[in-house]
């Protein structure tokens, strides 16, 4: 395949790089299983080489889109939309940076050598003088109590089309990201069709089904207020642009407005708002001139709509992130963790607390534990999943176990996924569990899940009021009902988290006991897993020893890299 694509390329191609790079692809045996390692540490070795000779990386674009296609890594408007997105960025990393082939490679993909970009760690002073511990608060029942609406993960695709192929992968040379939709190369009759309301495959959210789910809420439900941890756009990382991205929120935010027009609405920033996907470059960096995400920041007061004060605006314009007073003693903060994703591939020029982020985290909780305000956190990006960087998780770990008993809640998304993390001292899981974060499960089916949504009782505001979480009720709808009966959804309870898992109440002694009995109880643990899924019906299949293992281990890592370490 490779001296056919060589004979393509060559043709058209007037810099050495190309014949080089060929030169040294037909030299590489594709049945090792090394290969995919050595094939990147050769691209990247003969991309430095070629820039050395004063080469421009943005003039052999094209041709790489051109080698992604010949060899069939993916479709060729894939192939030209995902280099046309990260091309200008890699290439502009590759220039400014002394990083090997062998760092980025490794830190890329696995067993290709030391995972350095990534696992990087930066010191971050915090305050001293941590206030006591104290017991959880034990809440009176009769208490005032809220009602808060959790949506995460919503990803609308506008081009979603009822009646095309779902199973989008099966009998095709290369894989679709993302199904449900119409392909310029979508020629063959369905073998699975999308269904009206959604589909359980790797499909995103349709319309309709997102204005079904604000129609059920509003209708049953009396808010005291609503947060939504980001993640509007589609999955078709290929096809982003600034115009559709500032679209979509517009649309969402003004709908959200429609249906709640009364009730305050707090958002967090997605990794899917970036464009391309993840990127958030920090003031600081080399590349914000040319790849500042300042196009979106001065957008966002616009589309989150809380009535914020000028000072949030300008909080937003600057990080993406704000801090508001939702009721008197309790402070939410809007914390972008775009700044600690992997995929965020310029923040590796300047790892250390883009725009001051977790600074301005501090700065707030030092506030509020002065004044004796209690905090709420929303968040995207879970710092206990290794999607987020070591060393700006390692640092929010830090920062959580110092005010522990300012912050009361955490609430976050991205995984997609119906899970949470604990905290403890030290980051010892054998130690004292310090705290615990909410991931809330998506509302988007991708991939393979049933929508969902949650609803916190929190406790309410009065004079001494803990602003604990006091329960949480998750609903989903079952899709392959409504599709195969061309009903509309019907949204419904899918369970209490105290009810199903036993709890006496929900704090961080309480989690960590819960983890434990996961461990040793199998009926308990399936239901877990069900509800990780969003699955509807009780029945599973037998989940094997080393996956229970994993998950599990994932409940104790509220910092990134940490299942590598105390959990083998």
């Amino acid at each position: 395949m490779f001296q056919e694509i060589q004979t393509v390329m060559t043709q058209s191609a007037t810099d050495q790089f190309l014949n080089t790079f060929m030169m040294h692809l037909l030299s590489l045996n594709r049945s090792e299983s090394n290969f995919t390692c050595n094939l990147c540490l050769t691209f990247i070795s003969d991309v430095q080489m070629f820039v050395k000779g004063n080469g421009s990386i943005n003039s052999i674009l094209p041709a790489i889109g051109d080698f992604c296609t010949q060899a069939q890594l993916d479709h060729p408007y894939v192939c030209e939309g995902i280099v046309d997105q990260f091309g200008p960025e890699i290439a502009f990393i590759l220039a400014q940076s002394n990083f090997t082939a062998t760092t980025i490679c490794g830190s890329l993909l696995p067993n290709c050598g030391p995972n350095l970009l990534k696992t990087r760690m930066w010191p971050m002073k915090l305050p001293g003088k941590k206030p006591p511990v104290k017991p959880w608060p034990t809440v009176k029942k009769g208490n005032p109590t809220m009602r808060v609406l959790h949506l995460s993960d919503i990803h609308i695709d506008w081009s979603y089309t009822p009646g095309s192929e779902a199973d989008c992968n099966v009998g095709s040379g290369v894989a679709n990201t993302l199904c449900c939709r119409s392909y310029p190369d979508s020629s063959k009759t369905p073998q699975m069709k999308a269904g009206v309301w959604g589909t359980l495959a790797n499909c995103d959210l349709p319309y309709q089904t997102f204005i079904s789910v604000l129609k059920h809420i509003s209708q049953k439900e009396k808010l005291d207020y609503i947060i939504v941890t980001g993640d509007m756009v589609a999955h078709d990382i290929w096809n982003y642009s600034k115009g559709r991205t500032r679209s979509t929120l517009q649309i969402i935010s003004g709908v959200l407005r429609l249906f709640f027009p009364t009730t305050p609405i707090y958002n967090s920033i997605g990794n899917h708002e970036g464009v391309p996907m993840d990127s958030f470059v920090s003031h600081e960096n080399r590349g914000y001139a040319a790849f500042g995400t300042q196009w979106l920041y001065n957008q966002l007061p616009n589309f989150w709509t809380n009535r914020l004060a000028r000072t949030n605006a300008k909080d937003i314009k600057y990080r993406a992130s704000f801090a508001v007073s939702v009721k008197k003693g309790l402070r939410l903060l809007s914390l972008n963790s775009i700044y600690c994703s992997e995929w965020n591939f310029l923040v590796y020029l300047h790892p250390v607390d883009p725009d001051g982020t977790l600074k301005w985290l501090v700065d707030q909780l030092s506030d509020a534990e002065r004044k004796g305000d209690k905090v709420h956190i929303i968040s995207h990006i879970p710092p206990g999943i290794d999607y987020c960087l070591k060393g700006w998780s390692f640092n929010f770990y830090n920062i959580v176990n110092r005010f522990e008993g300012t912050i009361t809640a955490m609430f976050y998304g991205h995984t997609h996924n119906d899970q949470f993390n604990v905290f403890y001292e030290n980051g010892d899981p054998t130690g004292r569990p310090t705290h615990f974060t909410w991931i809330a499960p998506s509302l988007t089916t991708y991939s393979y899940l049933n929508p969902a949504y949650r609803i916190y009782t929190v406790d309410g505001a009065y004079n001494g009021s803990s602003y604990t979480v006091l329960n949480a009720e998750t609903y989903i709808t079952n899709l392959a009902k409504a599709n195969n009966q061309q009903n509309d959804l019907t949204w419904n309870l899918e369970y209490k988290t105290k009810e199903a898992y036993g709890m006496k109440d929900l704090s961080p002694q309480s989690w960590n006991k819960l983890i434990k009995q996961l461990g040793n109880n199998t009926g308990l643990f399936n239901k877990y897993y069900n509800y990780y899924f969003h699955r509807m019906s009780g029945k599973i299949a037998t989940v094997d020893p080393a996956t229970k293992a994993s998950m599990i281990c994932a409940m104790k890592s509220g910092r990134s890299y940490d299942q590598a370490n105390f959990c083998k």
